[in-house]
């Protein structure tokens, strides 16, 4: 070949390689909103109740802000436990082992606010749901049966085929992705999950990550990883189980409710424990953060708990290259709160886990900030002491 024409070919051959090292593509880890391929609502703590229509109504609200915020139908609506508020109740024919008054309300509610056959439900539950130390392991064993059975065939469409939603354990695939929810045995310990269960976790999660290890797995379960998110340090309201197999896959992103705080908070994503842990808020009340804002008011809706005027969670949305934003909603306002929380796609060298790690967020902690004309006060009562 002549000198021109072996230039010209290679040249060619040069423009027709993939960008990037080695003629690999190099993925953008930025998020692209113009390209979402995935998109679904993180939602927590619903409590649907029997006869209860505002919390009912509460749901409807909640789902249809995050279709708007969407702009359009969601891929999958995912609840992270606490789905009813009395499942455990089973003294009356409203509350029988196969029939349970709250599940109906749910299920109705699920059915108007959704469209079944354009938005996957899928839904870890939660110890309003299946706490054995209210009614006993042999009755509470069966709820998740229950739910399952009284819902119906179209709750469970996205299910994979080991998925086992009878048995508490769940396993949905949509546009690619695939969701995996697990519920422990025993609340209020660190160490509530059967081994049974660890192990479903750990192989599912092994398989998924092994056949693609740049994208994310979305797992579900009611209570927080300790040492996490706020609340996750306290023995009884945290688990450790989880985060044993979670620790392994740096794919994972753990979606957990249990403790109704607020998203304002920024301690409400984590990536200390080797994968991101996300709190999904409340969707019918909070209570701790707002009791400690007003200085330890009692359990009242008017100055502690909120429950008239609140109502929270996450929107969820995944790229083409498969970076994730998520956002963080105001139901009762309808409004976005702060700024979204931003992933890359899961990288090898787990750089992606490095957005909001405590050693990050200590190294670009600053002191607050006052304005000039700003006025300290100390003031005593009794015991109390007040500073503002």
């Amino acid at each position: 070949m002549r000198p021109l024409a072996a230039a010209l070919a290679a040249l060619l051959f040069a423009a027709a390689l993939p960008a990037g090292c080695g003629g690999k593509e190099e993925k953008n880890d930025r998020f692209d909103e113009t390209e979402i391929v995935l998109s679904f609502s993180a939602m927590s703590d619903i409590h649907q109740q029997k006869d209860k229509t505002a919390y009912a109504d509460k749901l409807l609200n909640a789902l249809d802000y995050a279709e708007e915020l969407n702009g359009g139908p969601l891929d999958v609506a995912l609840f992270a436990g606490d789905l009813t508020e009395e499942t455990w109740r089973q003294n009356n024919e409203d509350y029988s082992a196969e029939y349970n008054a709250d599940v109906e309300m749910l299920k109705t509610t699920l059915e108007r606010g959704l469209d079944l056959e354009e938005t996957g439900v899928f839904y870890s539950l939660g110890n309003h749901d299946t706490d054995p130390s209210v009614l006993g392991e042999e009755i509470m064993a069966g709820k998740p049966e229950l739910f399952y059975n009284q819902l119906g065939e179209e709750f469970f469409r996205i299910d994979a085929a080991d998925s086992r939603p009878e048995d508490g354990l769940r396993h949905a695939v949509v546009n690619g992705y695939h969701f995996l929810a697990v519920k422990p045995d025993y609340y209020w310990t660190l160490r509530g999950y059967s081994e049974e269960t660890l192990q479903w976790l750990d192989a599912r999660m092994s398989e998924i990550t092994s056949e693609n290890p740049d994208r994310y797995v979305f797992v579900t379960a009611h209570p927080p990883v300790y040492g996490t998110v706020f609340r996750s340090y306290a023995n009884d309201w945290a688990d450790r189980d989880v985060a044993d197999v979670l620790a392994k896959y740096p794919q994972a992103v753990y979606f957990s409710g249990h403790v109704h705080n607020v998203l304002q908070d920024e301690v409400q994503i984590s990536q200390s424990g080797g994968f991101t842990q996300l709190d999904c808020g409340s969707v019918k009340y909070t209570a701790v953060m707002n009791n400690i804002n007003d200085a330890g008011a009692t359990f009242d809706n008017s100055v502690g708990t909120r429950i008239d005027d609140f109502s929270q969670g996450l929107l969820v949305q995944v790229d083409a290259n498969g970076n994730i934003r998520v956002t963080r909603c105001d139901y009762y306002r309808r409004n976005t709160i702060k700024q979204a929380w931003e992933l890359s796609y899961p990288k090898a060298d787990k750089t992606h886990l490095l957005a909001y790690d405590n050693e990050r967020r200590q190294s670009e902690n600053k002191a607050p900030e006052f304005a000039e004309d700003a006025v300290f006060s100390a003031t005593m009562s009794g015991n109390t002491l007040r500073l503002q």
